[in-house]
């Protein structure tokens, strides 16, 4: 994960967006005073609280992010990242195992379990489905 001042960078990179460095795809994501850019592929998941955005890491760590759960839903949806929950967008490469049942809840790499809301079932339940064929 590599920082960046505010300073350095021009006023359109202050946006929340993808860039592809090298083959890598990696997300930039605004802190307070700095720009985070983070490896797509090691975000497990993203929950909502308030107005703020927790990314998860698969090393263990969060980011704080002061941007809504909706902004990163838009971006992330081309990166294989599903909204489960009004709270919840998970990496569904990341995805361990799930309720095949009800499809109630899901478990990701990092063990955390994640609440899949009635509303979105419909739409994981598709996702699952295309990702096994």
């Amino acid at each position: 994960m590599e920082i960046q001042n505010l300073s350095q960078l021009p006023p359109s990179t202050l946006s929340i967006k993808i860039v592809t460095l090298l083959g890598r795809q990696y997300l930039l994501v605004p802190d307070q005073s700095k720009i985070r850019r983070v490896l797509v592929t090691d975000i497990v998941r993203l929950e909502g609280v308030k107005n703020y955005t927790l990314l998860h890491l698969r090393n263990g760590d969060t980011m704080l992010s002061s941007r809504t759960l909706k902004v990163y839903d838009t971006i992330l949806q081309e990166a294989d990242f599903l909204r489960v929950h009004k709270a919840h967008l998970i990496n569904m490469q990341c995805l361990r195992n799930y309720d095949k049942s009800e499809m109630q809840f899901a478990v990701m790499q990092n063990k955390d379990v994640i609440t899949i809301s009635r509303r979105k079932r419909k739409d994981f339940q598709e996702r699952i489905t295309v990702s096994i064929s």
